[in-house]
């Protein structure tokens, strides 16, 4: 192989590695809610404080484990709701939309049709 020519195979291979390592752009995204499988707060009664209390902290560490999970599929983070539904709101590459529904304690990943609507 002539120098000339292995120098353009090493660029290339050099280019190829570099773009590997760059992340989804954004625009390759799309948005979802990945719903978790811990019940809402909403589905307790009002009076119910020190239930309520434990049920937020669990819900607060499933997100936080579900979500590096999600980050290692490319999904980058938006929101996160307890309220009336336990998900995290999150744009993800396509592709990856197979893999998060398999995460333990997803019921559900669904596109988002409107930001401000968790019921989509």
């Amino acid at each position: 192989m002539s120098a000339p020519l292995a120098c353009a195979a090493l660029l290339l291979v050099h280019d190829l590695l570099l773009a590997a390592d760059e992340p989804t752009p954004v625009t390759d995204l799309v948005e979802v809610w990945v719903v978790l499988s811990e019940p809402a707060l909403a589905t307790l009664p009002r009076d119910a404080n020190e239930q309520r209390n434990l049920l937020r902290q669990r819900l607060v560490r499933q997100q936080d484990d579900v979500m590096p999970q999600l980050a290692a599929l490319g999904a980058v983070e938006i929101a996160r709701v307890q309220w009336a539904r336990n998900a995290i709101a999150v744009r993800i590459p396509p592709a990856a939309i197979e893999a998060a529904k398999k995460i333990d304690g997803v019921t559900a990943v669904r596109g988002v049709s409107h930001r401000n609507r968790i019921g989509d």
